[in-house]
């Protein structure tokens, strides 16, 4: 279960329920057997120590990065990995993204079935996880999934309940028809991935100093992932951030619009 988590909703006792599964003999057999193949997993000597790993999103000198680990698994298909098993730890890597959306449409149209929604997910879930535009991805994975299945979720809700109101005649569903892209903006990697962007087309970021702070921010991934594989040391990228981010600061402030908000969602 999710660290901290009581819940017992349709999400969490699958989650469960695939844990158990996987640390019974078959599946430790298949994963260790799969793990021995890869360098990437190899670090992880079984699914539940991986599925944990991805769910702190965090790694360090000895373990690869986020990225690395979902793009062998999204690849997996086509390597003899049984395709049981890619599906069980996939659903897993994704359990809280899914229990994280389901709240969010719940809050936003309560007379919806939780466990509707849970459904709908899993189906968004699985299909998006054999396509072809994820397994294209060499970055950023984690934060593509999030994103499609919070789009395709909000728009069925809002299918959903228009149902509700064949002859809406007050202008309710428009509203409704709000309701996604509302919840886009609020969404603070949203925001910082669209602010990023901008500073892009303005000449302000160059196309490396926003893939680093993308994944700092976004990828979750930590100074000292970056710092190994580019070669320098933690502090120095650690500076480097900050003094990019001190640049945005200053652009911003001689424009005279103010500091972007999006620029407070680097604070630690």
């Amino acid at each position: 279960m999710m660290a901290g988590n009581d819940c017992d909703c349709l999400i969490c006792r699958l989650e469960a329920s695939l844990l158990e599964e996987l640390s019974e003999k078959k599946g430790l057999q298949e994963y260790k057997r799969w793990a021995a193949s890869s360098e990437v997993l190899s670090a992880f000597p079984t699914a539940s120590e991986l599925i944990a790993h991805l769910h702190r999103q965090q790694c360090d000198e000895r373990s690869s990065s986020p990225d690395e680990i979902l793009v062998e698994l999204v690849g997996a298909d086509a390597s003899g990995v049984p395709h049981w098993l890619l599906e069980r730890l996939l659903l897993l890597v994704f359990v809280p993204t899914m229990h994280r959306t389901t709240r969010q449409v719940s809050a936003a149209f309560p007379l919806l079935a939780r466990e509707d929604t849970a459904q709908h997910l899993f189906a968004i879930l699985l299909e998006f996880l054999h396509s072809k535009e994820l397994r294209s991805r060499r970055s950023h994975l984690a934060y593509a999934v999030a994103r499609k299945m919070r789009r395709s979720a909000f728009r069925w809700a809002i299918r959903e309940s228009r149902l509700d109101f064949p002859n809406d005649s007050d202008g309710s569903l428009v509203a409704l028809g709000e309701i996604e892209d509302s919840v886009e903006r609020a969404d603070p990697h949203v925001l910082l991935a669209q602010f990023l962007d901008n500073c892009q087309r303005q000449g302000w970021l160059s196309e490396e100093e926003r893939q680093l702070l993308t994944e700092f921010k976004l990828a979750r991934v930590t100074g000292a992932e970056i710092a190994r594989r580019s070669g320098h040391t933690v502090v120095a990228i650690h500076h480097r951030i900050q003094r990019l981010l001190e640049r945005l600061r200053r652009i911003a402030r001689k424009s005279g619009s103010g500091t972007p908000e999006q620029l407070d969602l680097f604070r630690c």
